[in-house]
C-alpha cells in the first residue's frame, strides 16, 4: 500500500494496515478519519497531523486518535532534513533507543523508511499541554525537564553500545559555516542581540566555533536530543510519568549531554526567571545523572560543559537565520526570541570563559 506523501493522502486503509501490523488493532478496521494539522509553521523538518479515528468491527484497545508525521514538502527544509537524515534518524530512534529509555516516550505504532518515502505513526499525547518557545518556559518546568533529561542520559552515559548506533551522528555540524554566516546574523539580528552578545559571538569567529565542537567531542557521550526547547515538550499532570514528555527526535546525536541543558535554558526559559537560575538547573540535571549511576562526573565538569553547550548553541541561529529573512509571523518572531535569549545567556554565565 503506498505510503502517503501528503497529509491528505492519509487513508483509513493505510492506517488500518499500520495498526494491524503493530498489534494495536484486531479484526476491525478504520472506517473514517478526521485530521487536523498541528503546529503553526509550514516547512520545518516535518508535517504533523492529528488523526481522529472511527472504527468498524472489533477495535477494543485501539487508539481513538494518532499523530502522523510526514516529511515537509519539497524545498529548503526538505533538502536540509534529507541532508541530516532527520526522518530516518527519528524512525530508528523509536525502534532502537526508545525501548531502552527509562522515561515515558510516545508509543510508536508504525514507521515507514522507504526513501524517498517516510512516515511515522505515534501515540497521540494531546491530553498534555504543548509548550511554546515564543511564550517561554517557567523555572519549575525547566527544572522538571532537566531532571527528566538527566534520567534518560544517565542510561546511555558513556555506554559502549552507543557505538552500535552508527546511524546517529556525533554532531549536527551546524558550525561549519559560522564565519561565512556571522556577518549576516550581525546585520539582521544585531539589534536584538546587543553589543555584549555580539562580542561573545565575535570570539567564535576564526576557528572558535570549530574548537567548541571539537571540545564537545572529547566529553563523555550520551543520547542528546539537540532540539530540546519548549516547542518539543508537552506538560501533563504533575508528579507522574506524563509530567514532562519529550517529542521530535529528528536531530538526536551521540554527544555531550550538557548541550540539551544549554538548549533548554538558553532557548526557552523566560529571561525574568532565567537570570541567576542557571546553576539550579545544572545541579538538578547533575543530581539526576548521579542518581542514575553516573558517579565520575563532577558538578564543576557539568558547569563547564554547560558553558560549552551555550557557546555551541550560538552556532544554531547563525546557521539557520537566513531561512527566516524576509518572513513575517511566528518564524521571524521565533528567530528573534532565540537570538535574544541565547546570546543573553552566554553573557550572563560568562560562557566565553571556557575558550582558550
Amino acid at each position: 500500500m503506498p505510503t502517503p506523501r501528503r497529509p491528505e493522502e492519509i487513508s483509513p486503509e493505510w492506517l488500518t494496515a499500520v495498526l494491524r501490523d503493530s498489534g494495536a488493532l484486531g479484526t476491525g478496521r478504520v472506517a473514517a478519519l478526521h485530521q487536523r494539522r498541528l503546529g503553526g509553521v509550514e516547512g520545518f523538518l516535518s508535517r504533523v497531523v492529528r488523526v481522529d479515528l472511527r472504527y468498524e468491527g472489533e477495535a477494543s484497545g485501539a487508539p481513538a486518535s494518532l499523530i502522523v508525521k510526514l516529511p515537509p514538502a519539497a524545498g529548503a527544509y526538505r533538502d536540509f532534513g534529507d541532508e541530516l537524515h532527520a526522518f530516518a534518524r527519528e524512525l530508528r530512534f523509536y525502534r532502537e533507543v526508545a525501548p531502552l529509555a527509562p522515561v515515558r516516550l510516545p508509543r510508536c505504532y508504525g514507521a515507514v523508511h522507504e526513501p524517498p518515502d517516510y512516515a511515522l505513526v505515534l501515540e497521540d499525547l494531546s491530553f498534555a499541554s504543548a509548550g511554546d518557545q515564543v511564550a517561554g518556559m517557567h523555572a519549575a518546568q525547566v527544572l522538571a525537564t532537566a531532571r527528566l533529561v538527566g534520567r534518560l542520559q544517565a542510561r546511555f552515559w558513556g555506554d559502549a553500545a552507543l557505538a552500535q548506533l552508527a546511524w546517529m551522528p556525533a554532531s549536527n555540524r551546524v558550525a561549519v559555516d559560522f564565519d561565512a554566516q556571522w556577518p549576516s546574523l550581525e546585520q539582521h539580528f544585531g539589534a536584538a542581540i546587543g553589543p555584549a552578545g555580539l562580542a561573545v559571538g565575535d570570539r567564535l569567529r576564526g576557528g572558535g566555533a570549530a574548537w567548541v565542537e571539537a571540545e564537545m567531542a572529547r566529553r563523555p557521550p550520551t543520547i542528546v536530543h539537540s532540539d530540546l526547547r519548549a516547542d518539543n515538550l508537552l506538560f501533563g499532570p504533575p508528579d507522574g510519568d506524563d509530567a514532562v514528555l519529550i517529542v521530535d527526535w529528528q536531530l538526536a546525536v551521540r554527544s555531550m549531554g550538557a548541550f540539551d541543558i544549554a538548549r533548554l535554558t538558553a532557548g526557552s526559559e523566560l529571561p525574568r526567571e532565567r537570570a541567576g537560575h542557571h546553576l539550579d538547573v545544572v545541579r538538578a540535571w547533575h543530581a539526576a545523572l548521579h542518581a542514575g549511576g553516573v558517579a565520575d562526573y563532577t558538578q564543576a565538569e557539568a558547569l563547564r560543559d554547560f558553558r560549552l553547550g551555550v557557546l555551541a548553541l550560538i552556532s544554531w541561529p547563525v546557521h539557520f537565520h537566513a531561512g527566516v529573512l524576509g518572513t513575517v509571523g511566528r518564524p521571524r518572531l521565533l528567530a528573534d526570541v532565540m537570538c535574544r535569549r541565547i546570546f543573553a545567556t552566554a553573557v550572563e554565565i560568562d560562557a566565553a570563559s571556557v575558550l582558550p
